[in-house]
Order: C-alpha cells, then structure tokens, then sequence
C-alpha cells in the first residue's frame, strides 16, 4: 500500500536516498533515511538534502553516537552483556556448535571468547566483524558524518544508548540464542543483503528497502515489534509534538524505520499530516 502512495507522489528524477517533508496548516520538518554502517565511495549527499540540512533549526537522530554516546555503549555493553550468567553455549547442538566455530574463526573470534558474553552482545561482536570485513564501517555512516560536522547545539536525540542496548538484550536467552544461530546460519547471505540494501537506499527504492528488511530473518515478529515498530510510534508522538511548536527540523533515522506499514512515515500520513517525498 505504501509502496502506491510513494509512486503518487513528486520525486527527483536523479537517483538518491529518500528525503520527505512532512507539514501541518503552518509548520514543517523532514525526514531521511540514514544507513548507519556504509563502504567506502558511497554516494548520498545531494544539493536538496544539504538545503534541508542548513536550514533546519536542529536534526534529530535515534542516539548520540558520538565520543560522549561511544563511552555510554562501552559501558552499558560491559554491565549488561558481559558475563554470561548461563552456559548458553551447553545448550547448543552438537551441529550448532560446529557450525557456531566454522562462522567466527575466519572473524578472529572463538566460541570459548563468545559464550562469556550474553548472546545478544555475541551476535552483535560477529557482525560487526563481518561489516568490517565487507568493508563497511560505521565511521563513514550518515549518522556518524552528520553528528561530527554539527555543532552541538544543533543535534538532538529520541533515545540514549543505554535505552537501544536494553532492547537487544530484553529477550529471554533461548530466543537471544535462536536469533544468533540464524545470523550464523545466513552468514554467506549477507555480502548479498548488505549490497542490495545499499544499492536500494542510494537510489531511493524504499520498496525494495523495505521487503529486504521485512525478509531479514534475524528479525521475527517480537523483536521487529520491540525494535521497530514500537519505537516508530514513540517517535511519532516527538514529532507531533515538533510540529505542534513549529518547529523546522531534520529527521535522521534508520531507513528502515521509513519503510513500509508501520513505518515513521506510514503514521505520520494516517495521523492526517502532510507527507511528500522531495527527494
């Protein structure tokens, strides 16, 4: 359905990531779709987008990433999932395990170093690993760009970082456990989907973006309802409350979050506001 509406609406003719204003009777923000890890060359900074960008009054992001955010990530990771209070290693197959080995050695990593963590952090460590080796890095990410050029009091935040690493480690161990044997098990997937989605958030394809995010089978139904859908309506709230002030913001949050039923942009479009895609 979403997929209709974007093809009703005004887009540049040049290929690029996804930018929307969304306006009320006398006040507007925006919104772009970041990617947060990205490789080298990657192109996404157009004349439109870095119109909005000088003009708004701040830009918000999911959280601050920056040396102050980095600090509170190292040490919520070290409390929360350091020192894994069950053996979730023993509850492994046989096969499980084998195949648990065979996916992080080539990373550098062992399984006797990963069952000392909670298995959310572990599954975290082993695709950071393979990001890098596919060489994508966070430091040239949208967010990471924008955060180090803007001025403090420029950048605001939805969330902390304590409040994101909460959601990760929130399920119960055999579903942590579960979800970590699928990001084993579709390893050689993912220089495919990390390419594909790239490919479709550069140019724009929110469509195609968001059925490569809805066929990710890291993410059933829980945790895309607590790691997105939730989180999508709480932002709606600040956002109504930005327009409601007339504010004149920027918006940068995943792009997954803009893609598809029960995204940002779904809601703000069935609360009654204005929404078009200028880019």
């Amino acid at each position: 359905m979403l997929a209709a509406v974007f093809a009703a609406l005004p887009v540049a003719a040049s290929a690029a990531p996804a930018l929307w204003e969304v306006s009320d009777a006398d006040s507007n923000v925006w919104l772009f779709g970041s990617i947060h890890v990205l490789p080298k060359d990657t192109a996404w900074r157009t004349p439109e987008f870095d119109n909005v960008l000088a003009h708004a009054e701040q830009v918000y992001f999911e959280a601050d990433i920056g040396p102050l955010g980095q600090l509170t990530l190292v040490i919520n990771s070290i409390r929360m999932g350091f020192g894994a209070k069950t053996d979730w290693l023993a509850t492994l197959s046989a096969e499980q395990t084998a195949n648990l080995e065979a996916a992080v050695t080539p990373l550098g990593l062992s399984v006797k170093q990963l069952a000392g963590y909670q298995p959310w952090l572990a599954e975290a460590m082993i695709e950071e690993k393979l990001i890098e080796k596919l060489g994508y890095s966070p430091s040239l990410g949208v967010d990471s760009i924008l955060q180090g050029e803007l001025p403090k009091e420029k950048k605001a935040y939805f969330e902390t970082v304590g409040e994101q690493l909460a959601l990760l480690g929130a399920d119960p161990l055999d579903k942590q456990v579960q979800r970590l044997m699928v990001t084993v098990d579709s390893i050689a997937d993912l220089p495919k989907q990390m390419a594909d989605m790239t490919t479709a958030w550069a140019a724009g394809d929110t469509e195609a973006l968001g059925k490569q995010i809805e066929d990710d089978p890291t993410m059933d139904e829980s945790f895309t309802q607590a790691l997105v859908l939730d989180r999508n309506a709480n932002w709606l709230k600040s956002i109504e409350g930005l327009l409601a002030g007339n504010h004149q913001d920027l918006i940068v949050v995943g792009a997954g979050h803009l893609a598809g039923d029960g995204s940002v942009i779904d809601l703000l479009g069935k609360a009654g506001f204005t929404v078009q895609r200028i880019q």
